[in-house]
């Protein structure tokens, strides 16, 4: 195995392994020092999205830009091209026939880089931005996984600018929107997102039947989706108070927990069954596995 089937086996060992949120400097990281190169960017957009949207990572030190990038030319034919960028700095254009992303990787190197170095620099980074698509499913589909064997989690997860550009959607967050808005454009959110929602903290909304909610991932944005559940109708301490009496907590348990009078525990528990229209700790603790898809 020579040095460059050693770097791409790495990529998609960290793919399968690591966490998406720092895959990609990690990777990034990888491939400049596979080709000793003094500095190195990845830029990953919708082919749809405004010209500077997407997301940019740049090692070690910022030497681009979303707008230099835009101006290079996608692939004339095939999935990649390899451009100058002048000086001793290379990018390549990938552009996977079956997505509508489009990678622009650049290395900057201490001198003018041979043909045989671009054309694998052309070979790595296309490896680079497919295993980037292995770990980003991974990631999206987590949470599909965790639903489909019964277990809590946050909903159906979509990767989104703030315009709603669509760069990733798990097999269950796409259902959901062909529910919401059948025969709407596959490429972006069928609604807004709320100002309210795209700030360091994220929000939560609703569009039509569905609950929302947004987190902040680098400059994207994730965003779960599910159906309502019973418990959306309890205010947040009955939502806490109500998951702790399904783990099987006595009132005085949950009373310390909370730092709050036992009476008020009670006080909590009688609405909490009003509202649900249950009368038994049993009722409550069918309701909550039945609801799975919860935040």
């Amino acid at each position: 195995m020579d040095e460059m089937d050693t770097l791409i086996n790495a990529f998609y060992r960290r793919a399968l392994s690591g966490e998406w949120r720092g895959y990609r400097r990690e990777a990034l990281e990888l491939l400049r020092q596979g080709f000793d190169a003094e500095g190195a960017a990845w830029w990953t957009r919708s082919r749809k999205a405004e010209a500077e949207a997407g997301e940019l990572t740049q090692v070690p030190f910022n030497f681009t830009s979303p707008l230099k990038l835009a101006r290079l030319p996608p692939p004339e034919t095939g999935d990649e091209a390899v451009t100058e960028m002048g000086g001793a700095a290379v990018a390549l254009v990938y552009a996977p026939a079956r997505s509508g992303l489009l990678h622009t990787l650049a290395l900057e190197f201490p001198q003018p880089p041979t043909a045989q170095t671009r054309a694998r620099f052309a070979r790595a980074g296309a490896h680079l931005c497919e295993a980037s698509a292995l770990c980003l499913h991974q990631f999206i589909q987590r949470d599909d996984w965790l639903h489909a064997m019964g277990r809590a989690n946050r909903g159906a997860a979509a990767l989104v600018d703030a315009e709603g550009t669509l760069y990733a959607t798990s097999d269950r967050f796409r259902a959901l929107l062909d529910e919401l808005a059948a025969g709407a454009e596959t490429w972006r959110l069928p609604f807004p997102l709320p100002r309210h929602a795209l700030g360091e903290r994220g929000g939560e909304f609703s569009a039509g039947e569905l609950h929302l909610r947004v987190e902040p991932c680098g400059s994207w944005y994730l965003v779960y989706a599910r159906k309502p559940l019973p418990l959306d109708q309890l205010s947040p301490r009955e939502q806490e108070i109500a998951r702790a009496l399904s783990h099987g907590k006595t009132l005085k348990s949950i009373a310390r927990q909370y730092g709050i009078a036992v009476s008020t525990v009670a006080n909590h528990t009688t609405r909490i069954y009003r509202k649900l229209a249950i009368y038994r700790r049993e009722d409550l603790i069918g309701l909550l596995r039945g609801g799975t898809g919860g935040h």
